[in-house]
């Protein structure tokens, strides 16, 4: 039976995904093919260009740690998550970084110019190409013109890697082939369907949650709209997740989705949701497994 993963969207929060992948890999369960949107993309295409969740775990430590890479998402971090770096010169500095980038956000397409992730990118990724992964590959962007979506599975890793994880608004989207390509995470966070559309036979979906409960912070109108739109985006979440085989949510919403330096706690909450989820996982696949083989016997009955 092949099994598709499908890795989802979710910025820092996105890294518990190689705690999942650990666990499989110790398991044997090995993935025919993966799908993934925005950092479920960057963890999906090391995976299935060195098929070891130890050297995609060293890789993405060496692109956080980057001082370039720090530099760019320290803005976007509550300073509580800075307990080592308070000083107040660096407190005052992401101040007014803050408001520089709400500034940018109202009178620019982007808060960032494309080279400050197209270069780390190119720097995790190389000239690698899609087609020539160890598995089946396919990364996910959204048109802005058109609204559909755009499934990279062959051609240059690193752009099509960055046509998925241009986050609206941080980064300017990318143009190809007359399409304007962002981070897919807001209608396709979760790459169900492309994944099929490889050759999986069973889709493990891996969900990171971003919807929280939430009663504060209502006051403006533009709270409200955001609010909305994120109750909205929630609900599309869930209906895409039925089409999974089996669901898997790491709990990873305590921290903030541009922390990188949590990655560690956020792998090991990957990790411990993927060990509890092991036994009805191993149920579902002897389940659906049955299945196909019971189909397969009354296809090739009828034919006979």
């Amino acid at each position: 039976m092949r099994l598709g993963l499908a890795l989802g969207s979710g910025g820092a929060r996105g890294l518990a995904h190689v705690g999942v992948l650990e666990v499989l890999e110790e398991e044997g369960l090995r993935p025919y093919c993966i799908s993934g949107t925005s950092m479920g993309s960057i963890v999906g295409a090391l995976y299935a260009m060195h098929l070891d969740a130890d050297i995609v775990d060293e890789r993405l430590k060496t692109y956080w740690e980057n001082p370039e890479f720090k530099e760019l998402w320290a803005p976007f971090v509550e300073d509580k998550e800075f307990a080592d770096d308070s000083s107040f010169f660096k407190e005052f500095r992401r101040s007014i970084e803050r408001k520089v980038l709400t500034f940018k956000t109202f009178t620019s397409p982007a808060q960032r110019s494309s080279d400050k992730l197209m270069g780390p990118l190119a720097e995790l990724l190389g000239d690698a190409r899609i087609e020539d992964l160890l598995l089946p590959f396919a990364t996910i962007a959204v048109d802005l013109i058109s609204g559909d979506h755009k499934a990279y599975t062959e051609g240059p890793l690193t752009k099509a890697i960055y046509a998925s994880s241009a986050i609206p608004g941080v980064f300017p989207p990318i143009a190809d082939e007359g399409m304007l390509l962002i981070d897919g995470g807001g209608s396709y966070r979760v790459p169900i369907s492309d994944c099929r559309g490889l050759g999986a036979d069973f889709v493990l979906a891996v969900d990171i949650p971003t919807f929280e409960r939430d009663m504060a912070g209502f006051e403006r109108g533009l709270d409200i709209v955001m609010r909305s739109d994120a109750i909205a985006r929630n609900r599309l979440n869930k209906l895409v997740l039925k089409m999974a085989d089996f669901v898997i949510t790491p709990q990873v919403g305590q921290f903030h989705w541009a922390n990188m330096s949590a990655a560690p706690e956020i792998r090991k909450q990957g990790i411990l949701a993927a060990r509890e989820a092991l036994p009805e996982l191993r149920k579902a696949m002897r389940r659906h497994r049955g299945i196909t083989q019971r189909f397969r016997r009354a296809v090739l009955g009828k034919t006979a």
